[in-house]
């Protein structure tokens, strides 16, 4: 206790140089943290931006259809399903899907195309589709008794290339779950622009509802897009839904399998992250080696003195030794408020990006591309305790020349 006393107090005695190591811990964890947390935060919106853009977080499926999607991979979007879904507090959408390939034609011209028969009310809570209609509008909410033109909304490339334009009905020709081909009228109402040019140029949408007695499908469905609230919630309501779905012959797809290129994308940028936070942490740690070292050395002749009046080398190690460590921990405490405060400030008020680069996010379908944060309690333990760890190895070159200090040697030191 009295060796704890006379850390505190030596603390206290000089303000200035407590201050300057106590900011050098504080800096490197603030900046570790904000570090991480932009990091996190640019990454969670590529992400939600991808999957709002086609797949979704999660998607329900039949075992095996993600890499080979037949229309006889089908289920019933049963009232045992919809509780399931609902019942599940992070989940913030859910919503049917049906994808077929087929052939457009207009006059003399013939396009293959992929048809995604989605319900466009509930689509909404999974992507943004109808933000992203470039002309004409998208898609009207229909029910199963209604007796109007089939309505779809084609890619701008695959209209193009049609020589159609909105408002023209052309005929959709597919090979239903029967295998029988089947032809009908559509009328166009709309054109989208994804950003992705393949999908531009041979995707498709129209409503479940026409869909489904087209192919021969009845109330079936190929996939079921779910949406989350946050990017952590992905891996538990996917273990949840693959747990309950096992009896029913389905699983659960996390975006990570929906989407491969993407998380390949991202993890190369990950490992990119990794590298450039270890020159970092180098780099902080350096600092901080180098703000101990200064406190320790600059009070030689203090600690000859107090060594040569008789105490133990060993009980002067561990007095510095607790003085470094109220330093360390009030430093990581301070860098904590300031490295929340700015990551939640940026979370709340992302910096956008303009200019050209603005332009080219839209062309490409995403949205203006901003700096963001991403504020978790796992970055901030992982940030303090690295900082924590940097810190108390950075001490043991100092704290080894206290305890190798000679008495003599450390009244003599200048």
């Amino acid at each position: 206790m009295l060796l704890v006393q006379i850390a505190w107090r030596s603390l206290l005695r000089n303000r200035r140089r407590s201050f300057l190591v106590i900011a050098a811990i504080a800096f490197a964890t603030s900046l570790t943290m904000i570090k991480m947390n932009v990091d996190n935060g640019t990454i969670f919106e590529a992400i939600k931006d991808a999957a709002r853009l086609s797949t979704g977080f999660i998607q329900i499926q039949k075992p095996g259809y993600i890499n080979n999607p037949a229309l006889q991979k089908d289920f019933v979007f049963s009232e045992e399903l919809k509780r399931l879904t609902g019942m599940n507090s992070l989940i913030t959408g859910v919503s049917p899907r049906i994808e077929a390939d087929g052939l457009l034609s207009y006059k003399d011209h013939s396009m293959g195309v992929m048809i995604m028969g989605i319900s466009p009310a509930s689509e909404e809570s999974i992507t943004d589709f109808q933000n992203r209609v470039s002309a004409g509008r998208y898609l009207s909410e229909r029910t199963s008794e209604h007796n109007g033109a089939p309505e779809i909304v084609v890619g701008y490339r695959l209209l193009q290339n049609l020589k159609a334009k909105v408002g023209d009905s052309i005929v959709v020709l597919c090979q239903g779950f029967d295998g029988v081909l089947s032809n009908m009228f559509v009328k166009i109402v709309g054109a989208f622009r994804t950003g992705s040019e393949e999908f531009d140029r041979m995707g498709a949408f129209m409503n479940i509802v026409d869909l489904q007695p087209f192919l021969s499908m009845d109330d079936h469905v190929t996939a079921i897009a779910i949406a989350v609230g946050k990017m952590d919630d992905v891996p538990k309501v996917s273990s949840q839904l693959d747990s309950t779905l096992k009896s029913l012959g389905l699983v659960a797809v996390p975006w990570q399998e929906l989407m491969p290129q993407m998380d390949q994308t991202l993890k190369f940028k990950q490992s990119g992250d990794f590298v450039f936070m270890i020159i970092l942490l180098i780099v902080v740690g350096c600092g901080i080696l180098n703000a101990v070292l200064m406190s320790v050395t600059e009070r030689f002749r203090e600690y000859g003195v107090v060594l040569s009046l008789g105490m133990r080398q060993e009980k002067l190690v561990t007095t510095v030794a607790i003085e470094t460590f109220f330093m360390i921990v009030i430093g990581i405490l301070i860098g904590n408020l300031v490295g929340v405060g700015i990551s939640y400030y940026v979370s709340v008020h992302p910096i956008v990006i303009g200019g050209n680069l603005e332009e080219i996010y839209r062309q490409y379908g995403f949205n203006v591309p901003i700096i963001t944060s991403y504020v978790s309690m796992a970055t901030s333990i992982l940030a303090s305790s690295t900082v924590l760890i940097i810190s108390f190895g950075s001490t043991f070159y100092p704290l080894w020349r206290v305890l190798r200090l000679e008495p003599l040697k450390g009244i003599r030191y200048t």
